[in-house]
């Protein structure tokens, strides 16, 4: 697909628009034309263009960034395949996030936004009554074809189909930081959740000791990634829609040897070269491997009371 350009915008959570510039890795229209950095698989952790932190309010950001209609076309035609290659793991970590959910609301109704291929909702149908929503035509088919769920082909947006009050658990994984206004997501979240509902989700840690020790070389720094969220910033913006956060941890994932180490392609190569020779040599390519580097955060919000 043709780069659609890039849009200069101000700070999503308190509307300034005066930042200072935290990393920037020129790229970032080339690495955004050929719609693969929009994989939840895609190990590009390059090319992410300007990052910046919001003098006013500390919230950092991608500036400028894909426009809105560029960003819905290539999610909206997104095809993964590879993430179909670990979908034991995805299915175990859809697991570990379901535990967390269950320690706060044990069935309902629930929605998940960015369902991808059905792997969370799948495993949640057991205790819930589960809706998906995904912008990705591919991802729809997959999991209408393979688990039939009932899948709506729509945005974050497409909460909005929901009555007020109506859900008991909205899930939003690795999700918020791919939306162009957050804001207004956890504004439709909250709407559709009942008082006493739940809000999970997951997303990078933009102040973990990772990210800091990393800086510009940070896995989570990326293309498709346009907003970059802390504790204090994810609990300012929820708190403004009347969600109160019960719980915020660091998440970790279970995936293969294998697949970990995919994600070090374009680390350097002496790196990458000596644990595939690692994994190889030990067989263990196959085999799972729980991780938690501690810079991504789990956040449950519950809707208060008479919101």
């Amino acid at each position: 697909m043709a780069n659609q350009g890039l849009e200069e915008v101000a700070c999503c959570l308190c509307e300034s628009g005066r930042s200072q510039v935290l990393c920037h890795r020129p790229g970032a229209p080339s690495a955004l034309s050929d719609g693969k950095a929009f994989n939840a698989t895609t190990d590009r952790f390059q090319d992410y263009g300007r990052i910046v932190r919001c003098l006013d309010c500390g919230h950092v950001y991608t500036n400028p960034r894909p426009t809105r209609r560029h960003l819905a076309q290539e999610y909206a035609t997104c095809v993964d395949e590879e993430y179909l290659t670990e979908s034991s793991s995805r299915s175990i970590n859809a697991h570990l996030s379901l535990n967390t959910i269950k320690r706060f609301v044990r069935s309902g109704r629930m929605v998940e936004v960015g369902a991808s291929v059905g792997y969370f909702l799948n495993a949640a149908r057991v205790d819930f009554e589960v809706t998906g929503l995904e912008p990705s035509q591919w991802a729809c088919r997959i999991a209408r074809e393979r688990f039939q769920l009932n899948m709506l082909e729509a945005p974050v947006d497409g909460l909005a189909r929901f009555a007020a009050d109506s859900l008991d658990v909205v899930v939003m994984v690795d999700t918020i930081e791919h939306l162009a206004d957050p804001p207004q997501a956890i504004a439709l979240a909250a709407r559709t959740l009942k008082p006493g509902g739940l809000l999970y989700l997951v997303t990078p840690d933009i102040a973990s000791l990772s990210a800091r020790l990393l800086g510009r070389y940070w896995w989570g720094l990326r293309p498709a990634h346009i907003h970059y969220f802390s504790r204090d910033s994810l609990r300012r913006m929820l708190c403004a829609e009347s969600l109160d956060m019960v719980c915020e941890t660091s998440f970790g994932r279970i995936f293969s040897y294998g697949y970990w180490v995919s994600r070090l392609r374009h680390y350097p190569a002496p790196l990458y070269r000596g644990l595939i020779s690692c994994i190889r040599i030990f067989g263990v390519e196959d085999k799972f491997l729980y991780l938690n580097t501690r810079d991504s955060l789990e956040v449950c919000a519950r809707k208060r009371q008479g919101a």
